[in-house]
């Protein structure tokens, strides 16, 4: 993908803590960053495999009104795990206000040492966590765990991973199978997209077992699946393959309302966007106009897809400094006049620059 379209840098803030996911507030101007708190265990996975650090999560809170981003609290919630994708309810309930955030956390690999993998019990909890992102006040969670609703009608999630809310409500969350030792064992989970209807988030929250036949999922085996966005275009919900040996090189796949009816994946839209070495790709979302932006972060790169279907990569200022650029997510801050800008969290778990930086794609 050699064509290079230039983005100016509207600002960049570091000192965060693996920031993989970053969302702004309908104010225009508050952003929220998921700190993820990664490290690599020897003994999983020869090192190579990412694990989150029990309790040493937390969600930071930061600022855009035109003049770079400004810190506004640094640790709004702590004590969290593996706290990922993230996004934003615009259609309250009676358990969740508009306003309301929803991530997707708790999920496994675990460790609390720094040497072992917490196995299966009542310290992994993988839910989305929902909290006030003004004042940090705890929701309760949709439980994904174990014994939940959920698990009961389809399976215990692995690891929520991207999660993304539609402008009705609807929440979709992914999971991924991450905990399988290196080798060919067949996975714990099937890697899926799960839709869980406005009208239902309260009855999940509540443990409400007649509510787990509203949820739908499109299994997503060949490749995984990472982030997970839905279009301001067209409504459609959209998701990322994640894995080396990926059959399709790296996809990115619209999900219409068939998909999840019929719970099977379709032909990806946009394919080998992983390059060496393989399928990783992390973070997806879309403008308004319909450009579809991926991030790479195996390469460090993010890439712009265009309505018409020509492809082009983001060139920046300090773009080289970014290690591994992850749940990106386009936003329209109140300063930008209605053009979209795009938030890149560097997750950076093998080294770089613990970096949220926000991109100007006006006209895009």
């Amino acid at each position: 993908m050699s064509e290079l379209t230039e983005v100016e840098v509207l600002g960049r803030i570091d000192g965060f803590t693996n920031p993989e996911s970053a969302e702004m507030l309908p104010d225009g101007e508050t952003i929220v960053v998921s700190n993820a708190a990664i490290t690599l265990v020897p003994a999983f996975r020869g090192g190579k495999g990412l694990t989150y650090r029990q309790g040493e999560s937390y969600v930071s809170t930061v600022r855009f009104t035109g003049n770079g981003l400004e810190p506004v609290a640094e640790r709004l919630i702590e004590g969290l795990t593996g706290t990922l994708g993230t996004d934003v309810l615009r259609q309250g309930t009676a358990t969740y206000p508009a306003g309301t955030v929803f991530a997707a956390s708790g999920g496994k690999p675990i460790t609390a040492d720094g040497e072992t993998v917490l196995p299966d019990g009542p310290d992994v909890r993988p839910q989305v966590l929902a909290y006030n992102p003004l004042t940090g006040e705890k929701l309760p969670p949709l439980p994904l765990w174990q014994g939940s609703v959920v698990a009961g009608a389809f399976n215990a999630f692995e690891q929520p991973n991207g999660l993304a809310v539609g402008a009705n409500g609807d929440v979709y969350v992914s999971d991924i199978p991450n905990t399988n030792p290196a080798g060919a064992l067949p996975p714990p989970v099937d890697a899926a997209v799960y839709r869980i209807p406005h009208s239902s988030l309260d009855a999940i929250a509540a443990g409400d077992p007649a509510a787990a036949g509203t949820i739908q999922r499109v299994v997503m085996m060949p490749g995984w699946v990472n982030g997970v966005t839905v279009s301001p275009a067209d409504g459609s919900v959209w998701a990322v393959s994640c894995e080396a040996q990926c059959p399709v090189g790296g996809g990115a796949y619209q999900l219409l309302p068939e998909n999840f009816a019929s719970g099977k994946q379709p032909e990806p839209r946009f394919r080998d966007l992983g390059g060496p070495p393989g399928g990783f790709l992390d973070g997806i979302s879309v403008t308004r106009r319909g450009a579809v932006v991926v991030s790479n972060p195996a390469l460090a790169e993010i890439y712009l897809l265009r309505p018409d279907g020509t492809r082009t990569r983001l060139e920046f200022e300090g773009s080289d400094g970014i290690g591994s650029p992850a749940d990106i997510n386009v936003c329209y801050p109140k300063a930008l006049g209605g053009e979209p800008a795009l938030l890149v969290p560097d997750v950076s778990a093998r080294g770089g620059t613990h970096t949220l930086t926000l991109l100007d794609l006006t006209g895009h």
